[in-house]
This record gives structure tokens, C-alpha cells and sequence, in this order.
């Protein structure tokens, strides 16, 4: 069965949303939130043995549609986010991709033909067709040149494990900007980018979530953490140490990560993990302050929601801590949509969009 990427699965999803509300009187919003660094075996949904408590993005995938089949495309340097992101914002493949700055390399522009790639971006579609648009994420590693075209942009690398520098943060601006459209009485339809920062290290999560899941944020590179009996188990694919050269042992994921460096001992993994669900727990929190705001407003039945993240994570799966691999974990992403005349989970993308027939992607 044929693999598809991130960016064709988002852009498809978006145009049968188009197509399914052609006639409608109300236009229906957007809001797509992603996560930074996530493996789709986070979830329950993916790996039923996961511990983390995600009841609103859970709810997503139990009330909406599950892609079984969402892939990022890979990418042509360590930082695998700049690709991936750029591609979903763009729509075009790992190698049409626009140039990236000052640091580009003439080896990664792809071809492009020349053709108006900024013009027909995500925001500047959305902007075209009428719509209000609003993004915040993390800074860095995109294709910031589309991010400028958003209509309100909030966006700070923020990994910290309290309100004001973690996940909170992103949420508060979502917040913010719906209640100004509530007092402005603002009905254009709109599209929210609601971007995170986190479960990309550094994991710092706040104290309640660590304690819950048997973690603490390890600073000492001396020492190991502590064990925990709550703290996750070790994924069964685990290993001490990557069994073969895999071509990228020297990079900044596999060696410099804080709290866990070069170690692959079982209660730097364990707390490793701990952290990360921690992580991942906190942005569920703000994705359910979010629904529930849109709710209270009378827009979360005219809003289409979608939950995905740039690319999957090792964190000690096959002796591997970064993102810089093809394993399913890392390779793969999670990909909830709420809110389409379609539920349930296939395993091919095309069967599971509300175009009313199938038909071959990639």
C-alpha cells in the first residue's frame, strides 16, 4: 500500500473540505495544530500501551477520522522540521521546496520552474478566499517567508515547564485572539495555525505532569536520573545502542540532547519519556481550552479541526534518540480530523475523505 505524505494528506483534506461546504450559507473555519518532535506511538490511538492521558485530541480520533498512513517525506538536512514544514505550508514535494535564506544550499532548492510558490501558500490561499488568519508556533526551522503573510502572527520558541514558557503560552494566543473576535463580533471565517514548541527537547515539564509520569527535568550530565517506578516502561524496541552505522551518529539529536546526551541506559530512556509525555499531556490541555472556547462561541460545529505534528521521535527506540531515521516511529506522524461527515479509521488516506469516492494519491 502506497505511503502518502503529510503535506499531500493536509491539502487534500483541506480542498474536500472546500468541496463537501461548497453551497453552505457559513463558510467553515480551520484550526490545525501541530505538534513539534511527536511519534504517533504517543498515543493510545497508535500504541493502546501508551500511558498518556490525551482526552482531547483522543477525542478527535474517536469522534473524527484516524490516517493510519501519515508520513513526512524526509529531508535533506538534520533539521527535518525545516522540510516538513515548509512542505505543508507550501504543498509541493521534499524536492520543489523554495529556497531557505542566507543558509541555503543551492542542492536543496529543488526545482522549482520558477513558479509563484510564496503566493500559494496556506496563508495566502486562506487570505484570498476571504478568511482571517492566525498562526503561532515555535521561531525558526519553517518557511518563515509564508509565515509573514498571516494576518495576526504570535510566534516564540517556548519548551519551559511553566505557564509563560511552555505550551500555555501557544495556547493563551489562540485565546486571546478568539475573544477579540468575540468582542469585535467578527464572522469571517477563519483559519488558526496553532503551532507548539513542545515535545521537542528540551522536555521541561511542569512539576504536576512530571510527578505523574514518574519523570524530573535532569539537568546533571554526570549522573543519571533518578528511577521511578511510575515512569514509562522501555518501548519493546529498545536498544542500548544502534546495531549498524545508520549514517548520522554524530549529530546534535543523537548526542547533545539535555537530559539524555549520549546515554541509552534504561532510567535515562524511562525519564526521557516521562518527560515527553509530559510534554504531550500539557498541549492536550491547551488544545481542550481551545475546543472548548470554540464551543462556548457557537463555532465548533462550523470548525474543521485537524491534529498532526511534524515528524515522529526515537527517544530510545532501536538505540536511536532524534528524528534523522526512517524507522516507523520517527518516519511516521499522528493525523486526527475532526468535524468532516466522515469517522472511523482506514488504513488509506483516500478512503477516509469525505470526497464520496476513491481514488489513487501519490
Amino acid at each position: 500500500m502506497r505511503k502518502t505524505t503529510l503535506f499531500t494528506l493536509l491539502l487534500l483534506a483541506i480542498a474536500a473540505l472546500w468541496q463537501a461546504n461548497a453551497e453552505a450559507a457559513k463558510r467553515p473555519n480551520v484550526l490545525f495544530i501541530i505538534a513539534d518532535d511527536q511519534s504517533p506511538f504517543d498515543f493510545k490511538t497508535y500504541d493502546p500501551s501508551s500511558l498518556l492521558d490525551a482526552p482531547a485530541i483522543g477525542g478527535m480520533a474517536s469522534k473524527g477520522m484516524t490516517l493510519d498512513q501519515a508520513y513526512h517525506m524526509g529531508s535533506m538536512s538534520g533539521a527535518v522540521c525545516s522540510p516538513s514544514r515548509t512542505m505543508v505550508m507550501s504543498g509541493r514535494t521534499l524536492w520543489h521546496l523554495p529556497r531557505r535564506g542566507k543558509k541555503h544550499l543551492k542542492r536543496e532548492e529543488g526545482v522549482t520552474k520558477g513558479e509563484d510558490i510564496l503566493n500559494n501558500t496556506i496563508p495566502a490561499v486562506f487570505n484570498r478566499a476571504g478568511y482571517d488568519t492566525m498562526r503561532t508556533c515555535k521561531n525558526g526551522n519553517s518557511y518563515n517567508a509564508a509565515n509573514e503573510l498571516f494576518t495576526v502572527r504570535e510566534d516564540a520558541t517556548k519548551r519551559g515547564g511553566t505557564p509563560e514558557t511552555g505550551s500555555e503560552w501557544h495556547g493563551d494566543r489562540v485565546i486571546n485572539y478568539l475573544n477579540g473576535r468575540e468582542r469585535a463580533n467578527d464572522d469571517d471565517p477563519f483559519f488558526i495555525y496553532f503551532g507548539f514548541s513542545h515535545p521537542h527537547d528540551v522536555r521541561d515539564g511542569t512539576p504536576d505532569l512530571l510527578k505523574k509520569y514518574g519523570a524530573v527535568n535532569h539537568r546533571d550530565k554526570k549522573s543519571l536520573p533518578p528511577a521511578n517506578p511510575k515512569a514509562p516502561k522501555l518501548p519493546l524496541n529498545w536498544l542500548p545502542k544502534h546495531p549498524f552505522h545508520h549514517g548520522h551518529p554524530g549529530l546534535r539529536d543523537e548526542v547533545s540532547v539535555g537530559g539524555v546526551w549520549e546515554n541509552r541506559d534504561e532510567r535515562t530512556i524511562r525519564n526521557e519519556i516521562g518527560r515527553q509525555l509530559a510534554c504531550a499531556e500539557n498541549i492536550d490541555h491547551q488544545v481542550a481550552r481551545v475546543l472548548k472556547k470554540l464551543k462556548d462561541m457557537g463555532e465548533l460545529e462550523n470548525t474543521y479541526v485537524f491534529y498532526t505534528a511534524d515528524h515522529g521521535m526515537a527517544i530510545g527506540r532501536h538505540g536511536l534518540q532524534g528524528k534523522q531515521n526512517l524507522y516507523e516511529h520517527t518516519w511516521r506522524v499522528p493525523f486526527f480530523c475532526h468535524g468532516t461527515r466522515d469517522q472511523g479509521r482506514y488504513p488509506s488516506p483516500w478512503q477516509r475523505l469525505p470526497f464520496g469516492r476513491s481514488g489513487h494519491l501519490m
